[in-house]
């Protein structure tokens, strides 16, 4: 380790590091051979070992024949020649000898098929064979020593079995309900013996109806700014797709991944809802609604009119169902202007008159009523990007102030119209005041929605039809003679005047016959150019009086009103009407009319058209018909304001939802204040959850004041470890009254699952208050909620969630426990051993667990071994690494690392213990970086500190894993795939770097450490490739020589996830 760097310390010495860079203790390496009584025989020799012998041994033996007794004919070796003809033994346990015995042996078993063994011999056999027996109790002595040492000197005893558990959903009929009381039995099947396995109920249970019938969650990511929802959490895609692989599980609080396995979830949505008598509007209008929202904060966030547009959408109640809107920006309207500024939020709608009109809810045509059943408008936001998220979280975290919601309703064609002889048709040219209008002559204007509403403007315009160019020029024979009575002779002198230096009168004229002739004639008199005593003097001359009615009756509002104005179209009525100082609205519900202030003068037109007429001078003006006011459209217009206290108490008349995926509720001050339960008495526009995780149990069946069991089964072990157990843990709500209120620890009767990262049951003592009526959720079913403050991963995944759940555990009668090892499957027990009334089924979901089999002889003997030496104490490193590894099978490497801290390798006192989890067949949250959990982790702090001397501090943690990825271009062989072969390179090169993550093995190492020359070798051993060009090592990102070690003791070089892997291309000339 000579030139070693180190990334974050530089020792003094660096020969205080050389027991730091140790490989650390496995499981394995606790086996000692010298620990097996059967490594030490005081008989070794075997059967073929005896054989063997006497072949050896007999050729040292002369043979006397039986007639010849002092002649040696041969040695007793030919009496062997039929199993073995060997003239030299080879020596005991080289390879010739132990084929020799084999060879014996196979000989043997044919003879005892075959029963041709000479009888010299199978005596011979016979006895030692018998032999066996003698030799199995002395070589059991070993044994019997270990175990009496142990077992009675030392006090040491065998661990017991442990019996399996099994979860059990019980199913009840719709009768009298059961009661399971504790130490009922149920059937197991039977085991490798055929006695029946039997379990039995640990706790007294009550069955009921209940049922999980519905699982939703969301997940609020503050990270990526993110929040997705399932409305079926039990599935691959949050809508109800199966999963694809057996026993994937799914994350109980959502998730924001985007992968093959755990595809993208569906974005969250929030809205708020305003439901308002007078947002009710027919088709007749174009609407412009503007909502400005006032908060008791400034926003977090700004914005303009095209952020609404992008981020809003809306729905109101329409006449043929919910009608689909997007906010717009509509500057020609002045101050109707969507924005976010400070503390406000303002939202433009337009409605034209092409769309349905706004109108009361209805069961029929808008699927359910909510509040009142008033016209609605829903205002949703998607979380479909990072700037959606930060509305939707300023927008659900700051209260309200205000709310002001103006109105525009123009290009209304089609109001009530009314004269004073009946009802006039808007839709065609009408006259307003009659064929005669005279003074007092009434118009009435009426619009139904001002029986609802309270307007702050109306605006009347009018476009008349066939009017003259000119009213002064169409009236001008038409003279006001003051107190003279109309007569020919005041008729003709209205319209002519005597020449200059004439003093006879004008009525002298006309006693003659000729004489009014002759007098134009002769220039004595001539027609008046400049009269001062026209009626109508100019087009504003015709006015009419304004007034209102409230229902109480007419009152005037504007004493004169011009009726004509003229533009380029002609002429027109305009006119708005505006509340008197002192009010903020007009009384106007039952209309306003108009009166004329004057007549058309048809009562005055037929006598001046005789006098005319019977004049036989040409020069004398023939007046014109009075002209007849003919309307040829009416336009009206009219705006309103209504604005709200939201921080006072709740207005009776406004009603405020909000909703989110799941349903919707009433923000409600007055509501609020009476509940105990809710944070606090605010009004929020959007129902922002905060930065959490949320599962909602949606249960069915469930009664009053009965117990609710839940069996939460999770895959163990699927968890992120390195979440922070400090955090805040799981909370439990339930829907009450709209909102959540918390569980308390009263209503928790048991909770097994440690939040959510063990399997077990959790039963629930419900308050009444969640059979109260609410609209939040689906109101037929109780509502449960568990939030977390964590991120996704930090519990387990979920396998599934059952309700009426027990928890069985193995009755040992004697039994055949080999079934411990793996648990008894699932759905082996399905009855009960003894009927139960009311009990229609019995169902095991999973395989049972928790079983332990008798502690077997080596695991009795290692662990007795490390007793003797560690004195159950933590002293030296060898005390602290195997004390771990006996206390917590899941561990599978220990390494110790003494006056080390966080900081430092030189920190006497302190003690830093790295441990790594067994992999193999285990649901590991990362394969490549496989961590324990910070719960575990502080097991193993607790269980290693009650051992350990009271000054040592002590800190277990996780080893840190450095990323090693490798850059290679690559020719493959001409034959081979290439595509394919791009992929099983980067499977190889993980095998090669991690060969734990292909789950055959558990290489660990904590010394880790490899050089490029070994990586080409490495590829120059496989089959498939030609060869190679440029490999570059890098080890966090950062790109290494020749040499890779790891940067410290702490540190464990691991393959990348991926790495980067291309063709090579020859550079051609």
């Amino acid at each position: 380790m000579k030139g070693h760097r180190f990334n974050f310390m530089q020792p003094d010495n660096l020969n205080i590091l050389k027991v730091l860079w140790r490989k650390g203790t496995s499981q394995a390496m606790r086996t000692n051979p010298a620990l097996d009584p059967s490594n030490l025989e005081l008989m070794e020799l075997e059967l073929g070992d005896w054989l063997l012998f006497a072949n050896n041994f007999a050729k040292f033996i002369p043979f006397f024949p039986a007639n010849t007794s002092k002649i040696t004919i041969d040695n007793w070796q030919i009496f062997f020649n039929e199993l073995l003809s060997v003239e030299d033994l080879p020596q005991k346990g080289t390879p010739s000898y132990v084929q020799l015995k084999e060879s014996i042996q196979l000989k043997l078993n044919i003879f005892s098929k075959e029963g041709t063994l000479k009888p010299q011999l199978t005596l011979l056999v016979t006895f030692l064979q018998l032999l066996e027996n003698s030799r199995s109790r002395l070589n059991n002595i070993s044994k019997r020593h270990l175990d009496f040492y142990y077992s009675n000197v030392l006090r040491f005893s065998k661990l017991p079995a442990i019996p399996d558990e099994a979860f059990l959903i019980i199913e009840t009929g719709k009768g009298p309900k059961p009661a399971l009381t504790k130490g009922a039995t149920f059937d197991g099947g039977v085991d490798a013996l055929g006695k029946k396995l039997t379990y039995v109920l640990e706790n007294d249970f009550y069955p009921n109806l209940a049922q999980v019938s519905q699982l939703k969650n969301r997940f609020v990511d503050p990270n990526q700014k993110k929040i997705t929802i399932s409305q079926v959490a039990n599935s691959v895609d949050g809508k109800g797709e199966a999963f694809k692989e057996e026993n994937q599980g799914w994350w109980p609080f959502g998730h924001g991944l985007s992968t093959v396995s755990y595809p993208e979830l569906q974005k969250g949505s929030f809205g708020f809802g305003i439901s308002l008598p007078s947002l009710w509007a027919s088709a007749a209008s174009d609407k412009y609604y503007s909502f400005e929202l006032t908060f008791k904060k400034n926003l977090p966030f700004t914005g303009t009119g095209s952020d609404v547009r992008q981020l809003f959408s809306a729905q109101y109640s329409g006449e043929k169902g919910w009608e689909t809107l997007s906010p717009i920006d509509h500057p020609s309207k002045g101050n109707f202007k969507s924005s976010v500024t400070n503390n406000r939020l303002t939202i433009v709608l337009f409605i034209s008159k092409s769309q349905p009109g706004i109108v009361d809810q209805q069961v029929k045509i808008h699927g359910d009523s909510k509040g009142e059943g008033a016209p609605l408008i829903w205002f949703d936001i998607a979380c479909i990007s990072q700037k959606a998220f930060n509305w939707i979280k300023g927008l659900g975290e700051i209260p309200l102030q205000n709310l002001t919601i103006r109105s525009n309703f123009s290009n209304i064609s089609t109001p009530i119209i009314e004269s004073d002889l009946g009802i006039l048709n808007p839709e065609k040219p009408f006259q307003p005041f009659g064929s005669t209008p005279k003074k007092g002559s009434s118009f009435y204007i009426k619009y139904p929605e001002w029986k609802k509403k309270k307007p702050t403007k109306v605006s009347v315009s009018g476009r008349w039809s066939n009017t003259p160019d000119d009213f002064k020029d169409w009236y001008y024979s038409y003279r006001d003679l003051g107190s003279q009575y109309l007569s020919k002779d005041n008729y003709f002198s209205q319209h002519f005047v005597l020449s200059a230096g004439v003093s006879q009168p004008i009525k002298s004229f006309l006693l003659q016959p000729t004489g009014f002739r002759e007098a134009l004639l002769n220039s004595q008199i001539s027609v008046n150019p400049d009269p001062n005593n026209l009626i109508v003097k100019s087009n504003s001359h015709f006015k009419a009086k304004l007034s209102l009615n409230d229902g109480q009756g007419w009152t005037t509002k504007v004493a004169e009103e011009v009726l004509f104005e003229t533009d380029v179209e002609g002429f027109k009525t305009s006119f708005d009407i505006v509340p008197a100082s002192g009010k903020d609205h007009l009384d106007i519900s039952e209309g306003i009319k108009v009166t004329l202030l004057q007549s058309f003068l048809y009562e005055l037109y037929p006598r001046l058209y005789a006098l005319a007429m019977s004049s036989d001078q040409p020069e004398t003006p023939i007046p014109n018909e009075p002209y007849t006011p003919l309307i040829e459209s009416l336009l009206l217009d009219y705006e309103t304001e209504d604005s709200f206290d939201l921080s006072s108490t709740s207005d009776p008349i406004l009603q405020l939802f909000v909703r989110d995926d799941f349903g919707w509720y009433e923000e409600n001050k007055t509501i609020k204040t009476g509940l105990s339960h809710t944070p606090d008495n605010e009004l929020y526009a959007l129902p922002y959850p905060g930065e959490v995780g949320e599962l909602f149990f949606g249960i069915s069946g469930l009664a009053p004041f009965e117990q609710l069991s839940l069996l939460i089964q999770v895959l163990e072990g699927s968890e992120n470890p390195s979440q922070s157990e400090s955090e805040a843990g799981l909370k439990w709500s339930v829907l009450v009254n709209n909102y959540w209120k918390k569980l308390e620890r009263e209503n928790i009767v048991s909770d097994q699952t440690e939040n959510l990262l063990k399997s077990g049951t959790i039963v629930f003592a419900l308050p009444e208050e969640v059979f109260n009526k609410h609209n939040r959720m689906d109101n037929s079913l109780v509502w449960v909620k568990i939030s977390s403050s964590k991120e996704f991963n930090a519990t387990s995944r979920v396998l599934g969630i059952f309700a009426q759940a027990i928890k069985v555990v193995l009755l040992n009668n004697d039994n055949d426990l080999s079934h411990l090892k793996d648990g008894l499957p699932a759905e082996s027990i399905s009855k009960m051993i003894e009927r139960k009334a009311g009990i229609k089924s019995v169902f095991q979901p999973f395989n049972s667990f928790g079983g332990k089999a008798p502690e077997q002889d080596q695991n009795y003997y290692i662990r007795a071994s490390e007793r003797l030496r560690h004195k159950n104490r933590s002293v030296s490193l060898w005390d602290f690494e195997h004390l771990v590894l006996q206390k917590f099978p899941e561990v599978y490497k220990v390494k110790c690392l003494n006056h080390t801290c966080s900081e430092s390798f030189l920190s006497p006192g302190h003690v830093m213990v790295l441990v790594i989890p067994d992999t193999l067949n285990k649901n590991v949250y990362d394969i490549f970086q496989p961590t324990f959990s910070a719960a575990k982790l502080n097991e193993i702090t607790r269980f290693l500190e009650e051992k350990s001397a009271p000054q040592v501090k002590i800190k277990v943690v996780n080893p840190l894993y450095e990323e090693i990825k490798i850059r290679v271009q690559v020719t493959f062989y001409p034959e081979v795939d290439k595509a394919f072969f791009m992929n099983q390179l980067s499977s190889d090169i993980i095998n090669y770097l991690s060969p734990w993550t292909s789950g055959e093995n558990q290489a660990i190492d904590f010394n880790s450490h490899f050089n490029k020359s070994s990586l080409v070798y490495f590829f120059e051993k496989l089959s498939y490739v030609d060869f190679i060009q440029e490999p570059r090592i890098f080890r966090n990102g950062i790109e290494m020589g020749n040499d890779i070690l790891p940067s410290s003791p702490k540190h464990i070089l691991v393959s990348a996830k991926s790495h980067d892997i291309s063709l090579y291309t020859p550079i051609t000339s």
